[in-house]
């Protein structure tokens, strides 16, 4: 059994961007728990925040349900906000990462468009620094900006359809932007041109510890 984080700064990041990955982790008995560094209070603009927070947790549970994960952690930082909040963000998700210890840990690439995407790297970083003796493998994943170069490609294909209820389950965001049609789109061209399948999630391998990527192959 493989130990896995997932890092999403807003509920639905997990599902759009690795939510595929997830549910092959889970399915073999992996053990996978997610942790939203904000709670998306921003993200509905019908909603005042603290309503709209409430609303995206459980949508996020919901989510994490139908991906099969062991369990959900909030920490509430300010959504829009998280680069100010590196340090803060990275000790709360210490703990988490002491506790669960993970072989692999999944957040979104830090050239994403969204800047909360982009404080998810320095994040973990600070989050590994108070975890001595833990290496874990860091993969980056797609969100609003597709990567330009990819270390890893998992085939999604027989889970397709789980990883979209997955992205319905956060209804407050797919009925705004249709993500559950744009992912699918772009599942199924990184399945042609990277995967050799239908559908497939890439993702980039980011050093712990250094800013710098390895040389793509």
């Amino acid at each position: 059994m493989t130990n896995v984080v997932v890092v999403a700064p807003h509920p639905d990041d997990e599902s759009i961007g690795c939510g595929g990955t997830i549910l092959l982790h889970t399915g073999r008995g992996d053990r996978v728990h997610i942790v939203f560094l904000s709670s998306g209070e921003l993200g509905v603009k019908s909603m005042p925040p603290g309503d709209a927070g409430r609303a995206r947790e459980r949508e996020a549970q919901s989510a994490a349900r139908s991906l099969d994960a062991s369990g959900v952690d909030f920490l509430r930082y300010p959504d829009g906000k998280l680069s100010s909040h590196i340090e803060g963000a990275g000790a709360a998700l210490a703990r988490i990462v002491g506790r669960e210890t993970p072989e692999l840990i999944y957040l979104p690439h830090e050239h994403d468009a969204h800047p909360d995407h982009q404080s998810g790297l320095p994040i973990v970083r600070s989050a590994l620094r108070a975890c001595a003796g833990l290496k874990p493998t860091l993969l980056t994943y797609e969100i609003w900006t597709p990567l330009a170069t990819h270390y890893h490609v998992e085939d999604v294909t027989r889970v397709m359809g789980r990883k979209i209820e997955a992205i319905r389950c956060h209804r407050s965001q797919v009925s705004q932007f249709a993500y559950d049609r744009a992912i699918r789109g772009l599942n199924l061209y990184r399945g042609v041109t990277a995967g050799a399948c239908r559908y497939a999630e890439i993702f980039q391998t980011a050093d712990p510890h250094c800013a710098e990527h390895p040389q793509a192959r």
